[in-house]
């Protein structure tokens, strides 16, 4: 028996190049007339319904049975909890209308989203129940690929949105939602969220800080302040691959505005956006330094 599931694996792993892949449509007339429309991004009401949607998807395919259980007939799957009372006991919200999304805010569509990443996980054994055509009850299930799964379809809906809104793929707030960040930023942060993670813990905690949903202009500084002390652990490396200057001015700033020592003699009166571009400096140094380090190493 172990022999011909062996072989049946091995016959699946050789036939993996000949599956068929999903891929984007064709073309459509517009695109083939070289007519430049860009892409409409679906207002909240629109988002609930599409995220709806893709979690009752997943739902009949028994991604959140681990938990909320599923139907059967000979009451099989039953569950000692529902979502709503999941969603009063993990966000507080009993009252939320799950058949109506009309009156919904988006904190309301986040909370949602993030419980039910909570409760995601894949089926990965179970058996068929043949009485009445009941079907397939699961009975084994796997958590990290389907929160994968769940992340990535969620990712979908939202990416075609106006809310600039996703799913942590990574880092200390994988499967929270998160700020969406410019392309070459959001691939910085999601590399140094993964990479420093066990090594150098105040990184990722930076980056969680700084792209959290309605990040607040504390958060956002207190992440520049993180990723300063990360730097402060490389000055060396500082002193050796960048012009002295440039490595002094580097903590000039956080030391003369008020992000790290908060004196009286310190500058506040700086905007916002100011708190992003010094984030993106202090980040994108970091990378350097390592890149540089590893380089030489």
């Amino acid at each position: 028996m172990a022999d011909q599931r062996i072989a049946w694996l091995r016959e699946l792993a050789d036939a993996v190049p000949t599956l068929p892949q999903e891929s984007a449509p064709r073309p459509y007339w517009s695109q083939r007339q070289g007519v430049s429309v860009p892409p409409s991004k679906a207002p909240l009401p629109t988002v609930v319904r599409r995220v709806k949607r893709e979690i009752e998807s997943l739902a009949v395919q028994h991604w959140f049975a681990r938990t909320l259980g599923y139907e059967c007939v000979d009451g099989h799957g039953e569950s000692d909890t529902t979502i709503e009372e999941e969603l009063d006991r993990r966000v507080g919200k009993p009252g939320l209308p799950i058949t109506d999304e009309a009156d919904w805010t988006e904190d309301d569509l986040c909370d949602f989203i993030e419980v039910y990443h909570d409760l995601a996980a894949r089926p990965s054994r179970g058996w068929v129940h043949s009485f009445g055509g009941c079907g397939f009850h699961p009975t084994r299930f796997a958590r990290s690929s389907g929160q994968r799964v769940y992340r990535w379809r969620i990712n979908a809906v939202l990416t075609t949105s106006s809310l600039d809104l996703q799913l942590a793929d990574e880092g200390e707030d994988a499967g929270r939602m998160t700020r969406v960040l410019p392309d070459g930023l959001g691939e910085l942060t999601r590399k140094l969220a993964t990479v420093a993670a066990e090594t150098e813990p105040e990184i990722p905690h930076a980056i969680a800080l700084f792209r959290r949903h309605n990040a607040s202009r504390e958060d956002r500084r207190m992440a520049v302040v993180g990723l300063a002390r990360a730097l402060e652990a490389r000055r060396q490396q500082l002193k050796e691959h960048l012009l002295s200057k440039d490595e002094s001015a580097l903590f000039q700033i956080a030391n003369q505005f008020d992000l790290r020592h908060r004196k009286a003699d310190q500058m506040a009166d700086y905007g916002d956006e100011y708190l992003d571009w010094l984030f993106h400096w202090y980040l994108a140094t970091i990378d350097l330094i390592d890149r540089i380090r590893a380089k030489g190493a």
